[in-house]
């Protein structure tokens, strides 16, 4: 009879077919309804057997073979589910609590709710140790056990769930009308959303975090849930009482507090941002190829005597005057700065005056820079020059002009410049019914691509983990006589170096995003996206490949529908003390510009463009992509892109087939 019930709780507690959450999204409500049709099995399974085949000994051996190999495979599943979710939240968690310590009550609430969720971890912990063995526990020990569970008072397992959704899902006070902003699970998921330190510790969005709160939850319910259900299987089954009404109550409450969560859920997660960015790795963590890369050698500071910027060799004009030209020559190479430096064999643009003494350390000739350094009078900027410094100054050319060094802007192109960006399309492959589930920038050969993560799309809007896989690049080198400038890749020059800053995402829960590209709109790079309508119940994609469409904004700077966003005098990117944080809005640009001439002699290209991958945890289906700028006042900051997940409130609200 022990092995008898051990099995019923096992089945309760191992409901069939959750087993799939190792390769998949948690759907927590599929396991909920799994969970109660095996309670129900179970019920039969207990009102069904003949008293003569629960004393027969050989029948029982022989179910207990067959039943604790089941038991052994479907248990390791539940707990490999419960710890793909533990991780999704633990750690946001405990930061939660370290930030929160000067919010009292509400860090008083959520130490309740890890107190709660404890209690009754650690009963479910006692039931798993008898069911290791059970062999040789005495039947006043399960029933003793049992009666802990149901009777009323402080210590019953109903009294503590009650308080573990109370806790969660009611305010702190007793308030005649209470809604979904007074619940712990919104303010929790509004301090997430607030703060970008929790976004990224977690990695997913602040709507997917309420989701992930919920089904913890869930999970802590069901382990009661299904205990007291166990506790009362096994007191009728040794005789003490029937218990129909008692069972009905528990039922009822147990469905209510489900019913409640999943309203306050759908409030919570309606209100909540399904967007997903990344921030910066940790202080002194930026590695260029890894975290971020660099445009190159576009705009790049260049000290030029203005004797050389016209075809007469002549310093009748001003620095000032030299907006756009080119180096005509070197006047006396053996003499001056100009035959001590590469020339720029490009265009020179924005010349100004130098007015002070400078000290200039060039660069070596692997290097993307010109100089390694610029001293302007005595602001000392770099030290321990591994050339000879030179100090070019102003002469004087007959008697009445003054040629001096002027500091332009050279727009070179060549193979030290990686200015390209691919306009070719990416896109999953949706004929294997496969969607975008990340993204990141790469640079392959010079060119910049939209790298995609792809995932098997499951029913109801899971995806298949172990589908997932970044695509290939189409890799190809820009100076093939196949490839096209404008058609394959697009080339950033002084009069074309703008991104547009866009979120490009639907509204609807049945389209998800399958692709991405970058064309040249009015002279800027603007963003496309893909996508195809999907059913939610089945999982498939609705003819992909006739019925996807490209969606872009085609917003304007011209007509005055796009903000320009300004750097001027940036320092490095990666000099900052602080971590970046989004700066830009839709319907806004920026243009590539130099690095600070003061402090970086305008040697580098920005903003710099971050590379780390944009994949949310758990992985889930995307609604939208999008480019933006990230960085502090001061400095160059980070081209970026971002991402929209699916909107999860449809798992709450259409049934399961």
């Amino acid at each position: 009879m022990k092995f008898l019930l051990f099995c019923c709780a096992i089945c309760v507690l191992t409901a069939p077919g959750s087993g799939g959450g190792v390769k998949e999204t948690v759907d927590i409500i599929r396991l909920i309804q799994d969970v109660t049709h095996s309670i129900l099995k179970s019920w039969d399974l207990i009102n069904k057997m003949p008293v003569a085949e629960i004393t027969a000994g050989a029948l029982i051996y022989e179910n207990q073979r067959q039943m604790m190999s089941k038991i052994e495979e479907v248990s390791g599943n539940i707990r490999s589910l419960e710890e793909q979710q533990a991780r999704s939240t633990a750690l946001t968690i405990e930061t939660l609590l370290r930030e929160m310590q000067d919010k009292s009550n509400l860090l008083h609430r959520l130490n309740q709710l890890r107190d709660f969720t404890k209690f009754i971890d650690l009963r479910h912990e006692q039931l798993q140790a008898y069911e290791q063995h059970q062999e040789s526990l005495e039947p006043s020990t399960l029933i003793n056990f049992a009666k802990w569970n149901v009777d009323p008072g402080s210590n019953s397992l109903s009294l503590l769930l009650q308080l573990h959704h109370d806790c969660l899902y009611l305010g702190d006070a007793i308030a005649p009308e209470q809604d979904y902003t007074h619940s712990l699970l919104w303010e929790l998921t509004a301090s997430f959303e607030v703060s970008p330190e929790q976004m990224c510790r977690a990695r997913q969005s602040a709507q997917q975090f309420a989701y992930q709160l919920f089904t913890k939850w869930v999970f802590t319910e069901l382990k009661g849930y299904t205990m007291i259900e166990f506790s009362w299987m096994m007191l009728r089954q040794f005789g003490r009482g029937n218990f129909t009404q008692e069972l009905l109550l528990m039922r009822e409450n147990h469905q209510k507090r489900l019913e409640h969560a999943q309203q306050v859920l759908q409030q919570v997660m309606s209100h909540s941002s399904r967007l997903y960015w990344r921030c910066d790795p940790g202080k002194d963590q930026h590695v260029e190829g890894k975290t971020f890369d660099r445009v190159t050698r576009l705009l790049q500071g260049f000290v030029e005597n203005e004797v050389n910027l016209n075809p007469d060799q002549s310093c009748r004009s001003e620095c000032p005057d030299y907006h756009d030209t080119r180096s005509s020559g070197c006047y006396q190479p053996e003499e001056e700065f100009c035959g001590q430096q590469p020339t720029c064999k490009g265009r020179l643009y924005n010349c100004n005056y130098i007015y002070s003494d400078i000290s200039i350390c060039l660069a070596s000739n692997s290097s993307s820079r010109r100089y390694e350094y610029i001293n302007f009078g005595a602001d000392k900027q770099g030290q321990g020059c591994k050339s000879e410094v030179r100090e070019p100054s102003s002469w004087s050319s007959w008697i009445f002009w003054r040629c001096h060094y002027c500091f332009c802007l050279c727009d070179e192109p060549g193979p030290k410049s990686d200015r390209y960006f691919n306009l070719r399309d990416s896109m999953s492959d949706f004929k294997q019914n496969k969607i975008v589930t990340g993204v990141r920038f790469v640079k392959s050969q010079r060119v910049f691509h939209l790298q995609l993560q792809q995932g098997e799309l499951l029913p109801r809007g899971a995806i298949n983990n172990s589908s997932l896989e970044w695509l290939p690049v189409e890799e190809y080198n820009v100076s093939d006589v196949d490839i096209r400038d404008g058609y394959d890749y697009h080339t950033l020059s002084m009069d074309s170096r703008a991104l547009d800053l866009d979120e490009i995402s639907v509204n609807s829960s049945d389209q998800v995003v399958t692709g991405v590209r970058f064309r040249i709109f009015k002279k800027h790079l603007n963003l496309e996206v893909r996508f195809s309508y999907f059913n939610f119940s089945t999982g498939l994609l609705s003819e992909p490949l006739t019925k996807s469409y490209w969606l872009g904004n085609e917003n304007s700077h011209l007509e005055g529908q796009r903000k320009k966003l300004i750097l001027k005098e940036s320092d490095l990117s990666t000099a900052s003390e602080l971590p970046s944080l989004p700066l830009s809005k839709d319907n806004q640009y920026m243009e590539f510009v130099s690095s600070s001439q003061l402090k970086d002699a305008a040697q580098n290209t920005l903003p710099f463009v971050d590379v780390q991958e944009v994949v949310p945890h758990p992985a889930v289906p995307l609604a939208g992509l999008g480019i933006y700028y990230k960085g502090r006042p001061g400095y160059g900051g980070f081209f970026a892109p971002k991402v929209v997940t699916l909107d999860l409130t449809k798992r709450l609200l259409e049934p399961r087939i």
